[in-house]
């Protein structure tokens, strides 16, 4: 069992809870931005109360089948959000993941286990859904994750349509706090798996798109060879970045730019010749034009999941068992990484080597910066070795960045559930407290000159860091 100590929380009434986090006008908003699919059909909850939703759905040319009647699947549907919405009113003062604004230690991860629905006539009529959960089971479910311990319950839901039951369902649901799902075994935590790779995917997308059609990026550098980020995305990662790109056209100059300062550091670096990439995600590094004849050792990191992934990916590209490639499983929150690679036969310390920390640090508490940050300090042996990663300054954490676009690009970020959890003032000194020697430190905005005050203020919170031992 999971034991991680969830933090404390104000107590909330119901009132002030209504009021901020589930009353259905702000619920509908959410969730529209959310699940697109919500807002298509005009699907909409009507009532919340402590344990209850009511819900709508209308009975109109997106919603019918061929009989003119409801479609089944929607049904299905509104069930899940009905039930869930329900299940979401006993967690008070609990923001949901991927739905409101939060950090992740503060939200409650909730999704469909299983479903039963059982269609006693057509729907022929705007349909109704409630879902009353128990007042017995209310208080279960309550205490249960006040505690610190997993949700699994399965909730009754009801349809009516033109005052005729037309469909009842049993939905089993799960819901846990984030945190524990974040600092679990990896292998055991499935939420966790999806987002990394989901998260990998976006990336890759939007590497994908700035490849490709880079019209209205602020990048407008030499194009940047990401030519295998499209079979890593595959259609999951490339309607992500479409997304992310209409909700934070920045991101695309910020993943170019750190994708060309570790070019520049890896041809920088005299005798290079092994790349550990700590969080290798599905960056398609290794098998670029630019750098596949060059001959480098790879060590890719990153979870047990994500590496199988990883190799799924990669075995579509012709020549990849060409690359000299090793795959090293750890999860940063609970391994050495130094002692990971230490017991791969073929890493030696004593060559020179690019560490890469790229997209990490400002998801992870200074911790686990500082220790991994040292980890690779003991494995630089030779001169020339480096460590590459990236800051965002501590202003965007703390909201001191008294700057609209600023305060615009972190909300957006936020409801996108890509909220930054660290960050530095100064990073020469968090190196240096790690026994570390910066070398260099750019932003995004002093790489790309020509953009305006208002993108320098963005870009301008994004650091990139080059140090040695």
């Amino acid at each position: 069992m999971n034991t991680t100590r969830i933090p404390e929380r104000k107590i909330v009434s119901w009132e002030e809870d209504y009021r901020s986090r589930s009353n259905p006008e702000l619920m509908n908003r959410l969730l529209y931005k959310a699940v697109p699919v919500l807002e298509a059909t005009q699907w909409k909850i009507t009532r919340v109360e402590p344990g209850y939703c009511e819900t709508v759905l209308p009975l109109n040319h997106a919603t019918t089948n061929q009989h003119g009647t409801h479609q089944a699947a929607l049904i299905s549907l509104s069930a899940d959000y009905t039930g869930g919405m329900a299940l979401t009113s006993l967690l008070r003062g609990v923001p949901l993941a991927g739905i409101h604004q939060c950090r992740a230690e503060e939200s409650a991860s909730l999704w469909l286990a299983s479903m039963n629905v059982k269609y006693v006539k057509p729907s022929t009529g705007h349909m109704t859904g409630r879902c009353r959960v128990p007042d017995d089971l209310a208080k279960k479910i309550v205490d249960r994750y006040a505690s610190g311990k997993r949700v699994l319950v399965s909730l009754p839901i009801e349809f009516e349509t033109n005052g005729q039951k037309v469909a009842e369902a049993e939905l089993k649901y799960f819901a846990q706090p984030t945190i524990q799902l974040m600092s679990g075994p990896a292998e055991t935590s499935t939420l966790l798996n999806a987002k990394a790779k989901a998260s990998a995917r976006m990336i890759a997308g939007v590497r994908a798109r700035s490849h490709g059609d880079r019209s209205g990026s602020f990048y407008k550098g030499p194009r940047i060879d990401c030519a295998h980020a499209a079979t890593a995305a595959g259609p999951h990662g490339m309607l992500l970045a479409e997304k992310m790109n209409v909700a934070l056209p920045q991101l695309a100059d910020m993943v170019m730019a750190r994708t060309m300062s570790i070019d520049q550091t890896t041809r920088a670096i005299p005798g290079l010749q092994q790349i550990v990439m700590l969080g290798a995600g599905l960056d398609m590094r290794p098998f670029r034009n630019g750098f596949r004849g060059h001959g480098f050792r790879y060590f890719e990191v990153d979870l047990p999941e994500m590496l199988g992934e990883r190799e799924r990916v990669c075995r579509e590209i012709d020549g990849w068992e060409e690359v000299d490639r090793t795959p090293v499983a750890a999860n940063f929150l609970t391994d050495d990484v130094a002692a990971k690679l230490s017991a791969c036969e073929n890493f030696d310390p004593n060559l020179a080597t690019l560490f890469i920390f790229e997209g990490c640090s400002m998801y992870f508490d200074q911790l686990v910066n500082t220790s991994m940050v040292e980890s690779v300090r003991s494995l630089m042996k030779h001169p020339e070795s480096r460590l590459w990663v990236d800051f965002v300054n501590q202003s965007a954490i703390d909201g001191t960045a008294d700057e609209p676009n600023v305060s615009a690009f972190l909300k957006r970020m936020s409801d996108l559930g890509e909220t930054f959890t660290y960050g530095v003032s100064k990073p020469d000194q968090l190196l240096k407290h790690c026994g570390m020697k910066m070398k260099s430190a750019t932003t995004t905005g002093e790489m790309f000159s020509h953009v305006d005050a208002a993108a320098k203020s963005v870009l301008g919170l994004y650091w990139f860091t080059v140090s040695s031992a």
